[in-house]
């Protein structure tokens, strides 16, 4: 599995510096957002303001061509009542961020252990001080439904690979 889960972050990551593909399992699919935005494949959609628990994971990325810094995270909490699972993307303040700076936050999302998988993005920033969500996913006592939640930064210069939570 561990090799389905490369092959995707990797498919997602070039997609998101302009390839337009996932490498998935069972063949190329598309990523989109509109795989998740507005009620979608079970999704919800989220307000950027909303915070949540951290879980499975977290992390920073750093571009020094053009500077710019970006932290992402998953999260879960209460959505409308039901608990779910969403991934967010902060970017530095204004003084940390360079022209041509941009970053992109995503979700996969599994309910047969991985078998296939649902990305939920990506969603890009491309300035400081924002942050942005991923709509959210209802959480589940099973073992076959899991989440991952991925970032990358880049700018004309340079690219902050993608980074992936572990499994959730």
């Amino acid at each position: 599995m561990h090799s389905i889960r490369r092959i995707l972050s990797v498919g997602t990551a070039a997609f998101v510096l302009g390839a337009g593909l996932l490498a998935g399992s069972s063949g190329a699919a598309q990523a989109a957002a509109s795989e998740c935005t507005g009620g979608a494949n079970g999704f919800t959609d989220i307000p950027d303001s909303l915070s949540g628990q951290g879980v499975a994971g977290a992390g920073a990325l750093v571009i020094s061509n053009p500077h710019a810094v970006a932290s992402w995270a998953m999260q879960a909490g209460n959505v409308g009542g039901r608990q779910m699972g969403w991934g967010v993307l902060s970017t530095g303040g204004a003084g940390d961020w360079g022209p041509g700076a941009r970053a992109a936050v995503w979700m996969y999302v599994t309910d047969d252990n991985k078998e296939s998988v649902i990305t939920c993005g990506p969603f890009e920033v491309r300035s400081a001080g924002t942050r942005i969500t991923t709509p959210a996913y209802p959480t589940s006592g099973s073992a076959s439904r899991a989440f991952q939640v991925c970032a990358v930064l880049y700018g004309p210069g340079e690219t902050n690979g993608a980074t992936c939570s572990p499994w959730w």
